[in-house]
């Protein structure tokens, strides 16, 4: 009689590991098939603030493979997850002195933000000079706001004078907010009246603007 041997085979398994940023999980994978991280859903690793990082593939040794590209399992293997790294960028926000947004620009990380100098219309009493950002700008560690300022000159306006035929006494130029003056002109007397200076139409008020002021007369009839 002759026996023959009888064997069962059973499927060998082994231990898939995977790195992640330092961190590593297991699955146990029979021979021949493929492995698959996470039920397919590829590792992530979190943003800093300065940059992003986006998922290229598994390390194995020398070979990197895209999860697609995993070899069926023949052995143990640990794959090491790999990111690409990409400065992030953040929107710098340019406002004027009255809130209103001048410009919204995307900058990198650690860069420092430049905007051109903005400009602010003048009014009737002042004249305004761009005088710098406030904050300070800084290199960007994330999204920021900036906002304007300026110098104020108050604006001056011409003042015309005249006698009350219409001719020029004088051009004076007085600041915004100034109540002109004007020394007392004269007016030659003829042969029928002397003229004295009686004041100035209309009566002389605080400067918002270019003005002009015309000289009155009283008349006394000359004696001889």
């Amino acid at each position: 009689m002759v026996f023959i041997a009888q064997f069962d085979s059973t499927l060998r398994s082994y231990t898939i590991t995977w790195r992640v940023d330092d961190i590593e999980t297991y699955d146990v994978v029979p021979y021949g098939r493929k492995p698959v991280y996470n039920n397919g859903v590829d590792p992530t690793k979190e943003d800093t603030a300065q940059f992003h990082y986006t998922f290229t593939g598994w390390k194995d040794g020398a070979n990197t493979y895209t999860s697609a590209q995993l070899p069926i399992v023949t052995g143990p293997a640990t794959y090491t997850a790999e990111f690409e790294s990409c400065l992030r960028s953040y929107t710098i926000t340019w406002k004027n002195d009255d809130g209103s947004v001048i410009d919204t620009t995307t900058v990198e990380y650690g860069t420092v933000p430049t905007h051109a100098d903005p400009s602010k219309a003048a009014d009737a009493q002042y004249t305004y000079g761009f005088s710098g950002w406030t904050p300070e700008v800084v290199a960007v560690t994330g999204d920021a706001t900036y906002t304007a300022t300026y110098t104020t000159t108050v604006n001056e306006y011409t003042i015309t004078w005249k006698n009350d035929d219409g001719s020029v006494i004088d051009t004076t130029t007085v600041a915004y907010g100034t109540v002109p003056t004007h020394a007392d002109p004269s007016k030659q007397a003829t042969a029928q009246y002397t003229y004295t200076f009686a004041g100035w139409d209309p009566a002389p008020v605080t400067v918002t603007g270019d003005a002009t002021y015309t000289a009155t007369y009283t008349q006394t009839v000359n004696s001889y």
